[in-house]
């Protein structure tokens, strides 16, 4: 198990610097908690954080983040082709969605996180919206807006900072998160990223003490 991780006077302590990609989720299961993806770490000690909260898509400062969460990245780490994807998918998704609290409620609450038709379905529409630079989804919350970004990441390509969409999202590839960001809160991503050999956990997050 990874050392805690330590945030103090603005200064990083990390013993490996964050990358874009890197998930956070508060470590509080009662809230029901919450989360968001670096999207930008370009320069040192001013990692960007994107997420979504009941007042809209923010993206801000890793050391705005006021609450303890546990942190976790893909491994051996992505490319850098897979980190501009997932980081410019969350940013594209940000861009045009609204906090949806009833899906955050209810669709979380009273239906199955597993992969099934359904998501298939949801994936190619929003697939075909990223090709036509249309809104890619109306409302997300938090955990939706983490896993769909690493899911949409698997249909697209990048370049010069543009999105290029492939034929299909091919679910097979590893960064595909398998669970339906629909109906998941933040605590069932936490429980599979601890199980998926495919991820590595960090190590926690702890905000200077006010």
């Amino acid at each position: 198990m990874a050392k805690p991780v330590y945030i103090t006077n603005g200064q990083d302590r990390l013993s490996e610097k964050l990358r874009v990609g890197d998930i956070l989720i508060n470590t509080n299961t009662f809230s029901p908690s919450h989360c968001g993806i670096v999207t930008d770490a370009t320069a040192p000690n001013s990692y960007m954080i994107t997420h979504a909260r009941r007042k809209g898509m923010i993206t801000e400062g890793f050391l705005n983040w006021a609450d303890e969460a546990d942190m976790f990245r893909m491994k051996p780490g992505l490319s850098t082709e897979e980190a501009e994807a997932v980081a410019l998918v969350a940013l594209e998704i940000a861009k045009s969605a609204t906090y949806g609290k009833a899906r955050a409620v209810f669709q979380s609450t009273f239906s199955s996180h597993k992969v099934g038709k359904g998501l298939e379905a949801r994936l190619e529409k929003y697939r075909e919206r990223l090709q036509e630079h249309q809104g890619v989804v109306k409302n997300v919350y938090c955990s939706d807006l983490v896993v769909l970004s690493y899911q949409l990441a698997c249909g697209v390509t990048t370049k010069d900072g543009k999105i290029a969409t492939k034929d299909f999202v091919y679910q097979g590839e590893r960064m595909f998160i398998r669970l339906d960001s629909k109906h998941c809160w933040p605590s069932t991503l936490r429980t599979y990223l601890m199980a998926d050999r495919d991820w590595e956990y960090l190590g926690l997050y702890r905000p200077k003490p006010t």
